[in-house]
């Protein structure tokens, strides 16, 4: 990977500005990775960043908040498995997605600015601001339920190798104690577009999974 890899790479993976050889030498390993994805999660008062770096013959686990300490090793698909649902807290990652349900799609400068003031807002208010602008009144007022009161909250960066250089996807999720939302955007800042899934915090734990062990695309709406 050239200089200009390395800092794309870098500036998608952590644009909070986490800095410091150690890092620099995690992702100088990663530049060999097939893919890699960092995963920020927070429910209740639980914080977990990780860096998975997925490469041929293995799987590694970086602890973020801990650069100092050894990555570690995935060794098969149970372990893995295993390791996704400990990080979730699920149970199991067999729920499929139903596609059949429709996505919402904004602007996500909008969304941006609707979050901000969600504390704010009223119920009704935040509902009807998210229907103007997504033209669908039943799934608006079931995401500002979770935009107000969500337990659960994470962030995915993703990144596939492939022969013009690094692919990024961008995805983060919200979740209350019986529904959630995952909200897929461009990593380009130009675009401004969200589209926004209904999803359980099982189904997001199966797609990860999926994504870690199989190379497959992540969730994407029919």
């Amino acid at each position: 990977m050239n200089d200009n890899g390395l800092t794309d790479l870098t500036d998608f993976l952590f644009p909070d500005g986490i800095e410091g050889q150690v890092v620099m030498d995690q992702l100088h390993k990663g530049s060999n990775a097939e893919r890699i994805c960092r995963l920020k999660y927070k429910e209740k008062e639980k914080m977990k960043d990780l860096c998975l770096q997925i490469h041929k013959d293995r799987i590694l686990v970086i602890c973020n908040s801990k650069p100092e300490s050894l990555p570690y090793e995935l060794k098969d698909e149970s372990e893995t498995e295993s390791f996704c649902l400990q990080l979730f807290e699920c149970v199991n990652v067999k729920e499929l997605y139903n596609h059949g349900i429709p996505a919402l799609l904004m602007s996500k400068r909008k969304f941006e600015e609707l979050k901000r003031s969600s504390c704010s807002s009223t119920l009704q208010m935040l509902s009807d601001c998210l229907a103007a602008e997504t033209g669908d009144d039943v799934h608006s007022i079931q995401l500002a339920r979770v935009m107000k009161c969500f337990m659960a909250e994470g962030e995915l960066r993703l990144c596939t190798s492939s022969e013009s250089g690094w692919i990024f996807q961008k995805a983060r999720f919200m979740g209350d104690h019986s529904s959630g939302w995952l909200l897929r955007m461009s990593s380009d800042p130009s675009k401004d577009w969200l589209i926004a899934l209904p999803i359980t915090k099982a189904q997001l734990c199966g797609s990860v999974t999926k994504w870690v062990l199989h190379a497959s695309s992540f969730l994407t709406p029919q």
